[in-house]
């Protein structure tokens, strides 16, 4: 019995102290954009999955970046961070994994200034930009986003005075570029802080929307330690959790363990960039680390219209996240039952019914997932964007039409008299009016619009790029269309009318609120004057 226990104590002892090395691959400096990674270093997370992890910078001394495509597929590093580039050099041949969608939304952006005039890409002309347009080794940055806004914009890329990029804010500041690729948690930031007038054009601007940073591997690495891979990208996903419910005391540690490339990267800087990831990690809405494939599709084709990428197996580019290994401690126990073999038949049995049970939770997780996500922004009687959803876009299009000077407009709408259909021919007759009014909104409205079921008998729509002759129109068309439409039940015709208020973004706005406000109070005006109205200029009370 005493070999026995000797043996157990030696077996535990060595695997507690032979931790695995691996190395991450960041694309540049040391900053927030990359907390997570640092928080699984600080909490132990990856020292709980046996890995000892070097986090290397893509800034090299004299402002080179360092190639992290490259990196990863010969293997210098087990896993790197890059962006959705990533689809492009799968399309291209090179073996990589995607392991996890960090960012939902990429920050990336083409920065310019103020005094530059630069209103759109249609404005560049022959101005100097710094833009990573070629492709010059295998695995290098190649920005897709860059490259596919600016054929959106039916720029002509050969055309642009881009002969000497430099990523120096410097250079922006000194007019030796005019527009250079950036980030929106960053970018900005500095300049205003330097007291410069930034300029953001984002590539959603012109319909591409695409991941943010982007966690991965190759397939050699994958092949070779698959327990490895699964036990790195859970420690990774526990660390960004810990990032954003502790983002002072990671800010602290970043600044302590990884001195910035840049003075401007203190701690009010890490704050603040902190802050304005939430809106791109999404840490309350979706699963850090939540990748859909139909979304990938959809950027693939864009990459395939423009002529970036051809066909590719997004099966094989997608990591499929099963269920985790056994960690290092299941091992010695494992030692000990083969040994006590008479005990450990029971211990297999139930193991065998549990993963059962979790293979069956992963599927029905993996089927439902997505569905769950639109279900939590979904209205469920009529299909239509819930409230939820609706502040999400009004704070995104408010603050793109702020900063780039366009327009938006805002109806609200109140079906009048509600309470008395439904008493008067109850409830059921009550959904079948609301959901006979999201139909006709659907038909009213642009492809570009927004629409939600506000709340109880209330509509609100969103209207980008549109001023108030443009919004008053689209509510005069929905009018019109209600008017003609009614719900027959039984011998009985129901029909019903609305008030709605309309309002556009004013110079004085201050915040998204402000605008909902006005069209809220123009929609009870037009109630008081009678319903079955349109109001959209405030009267003096």
């Amino acid at each position: 019995m005493k070999f026995i226990v000797s043996l157990y104590l030696q077996f535990f002892s060595q695997l507690a102290v032979a931790m695995q090395p691996v190395t991450l691959q960041l694309p540049w400096s040391h900053q927030f954009q990359f907390a997570g990674y640092y928080a699984a270093e600080m909490q132990g997370y990856f020292a709980d999955e046996g890995l000892e992890v070097e986090i290397l910078p893509g800034l090299l001394p004299g402002g080179n970046s360092v190639n992290v495509v490259g990196e990863v597929v010969f293997q210098q590093a087990e896993f790197g961070v890059t962006r959705s580039d990533l689809l492009v050099h799968r399309a291209r041949g090179l073996p990589v994994v995607m392991l996890a969608s960090i960012m939902q939304r990429s920050p990336a952006a083409f920065i310019s200034l103020q005094d530059f005039n630069i209103q759109g890409l249609e404005d560049i002309g022959d101005a100097p930009v710094s833009l990573p347009l070629m492709l010059d080794e295998r695995g290098a940055i190649i920005d897709v986003e860059v490259i596919a806004a600016l054929e959106k914009a039916g720029v002509d890329i050969s055309s642009l005075n881009n002969q000497t990029p430099s990523w120096d804010l410097q250079d922006l500041q000194q007019g030796k570029t005019q527009l250079m690729l950036g980030f929106t948690t960053d970018a900005p930031y500095i300049l205003e802080r330097r007291g410069y007038q930034p300029r953001v054009i984002l590539p959603e601007d012109y319909g591409i929307d695409v991941y943010g940073d982007l966690l991965f591997t190759s397939e050699a690495t994958l092949r070779e330690a698959p327990q490895m891979v699964a036990g790195f990208r859970r420690a990774a996903i526990r660390g960004w959790q810990y990032a954003f419910e502790h983002p002072e005391v990671i800010a602290d540690y970043i600044l302590q363990h990884y001195p910035p490339y840049e003075a401007d990267f203190d701690r009010d800087f890490l704050l603040n960039e902190a802050m304005l990831l939430q809106q791109y990690i999404q840490p309350d809405l979706i699963e850090i680390g939540y990748t859909n494939i139909e979304r990938w599709q959809r950027i693939l084709n864009i990459y395939r219209e423009i002529g970036l990428t051809g066909p590719v197996e997004l099966e094989q580019f997608i990591y499929q996240v099963r269920i985790a290994a056994p960690s290092k401690w299941y091992k010695p126990t494992i030692a000990v039952l083969l040994i006590l073999f008479s005990l450990s038949l029971l211990l297999v049995f139930r193991l065998f019914q549990s993963r059962r049970m979790l293979e069956f939770q992963v599927r029905y997780r993996e089927k439902r997932e997505s569905q769950l996500q639109r279900q939590a922004e979904t209205d469920p009687l009529t299909g239509l964007d819930n409230r939820r959803r609706f502040n999400l876009e009004l704070e995104t299009l408010f603050w793109r039409a702020q900063r780039h000077q366009l327009k938006l407009a805002v109806i609200l709408l109140d079906i009048d008299h509600f309470k008395k259909i439904n008493d008067t021919f109850g409830h059921p007759v009550g959904d079948r009016v609301l959901c006979n009014l999201a139909e006709l909104c659907r038909q009213a409205l642009r492809e570009s619009d927004f629409a939600c079921r506000y709340g109880g008998e209330e509509f609100a729509f969103l209207l980008p790029d549109s001023d108030l002759s443009d919004a008053v129109a689209i509510a005069e068309r929905l009018a019109q269309s209600i008017e003609d439409a009614e719900i027959i039940t039984g011998d009985q015709r129901v029909r019903f009318t609305v008030s709605m208020g309309v309002a556009e973004l004013a110079p004085t706005d201050e915040n998204a609120e402000q605008l909902i406000h006005r069209a809220d109070v123009l929609m009870y005006q037009a109630k008081r004057s009678g319903r079955n109205s349109i109001q959209s200029v405030l009267s003096a009370e």
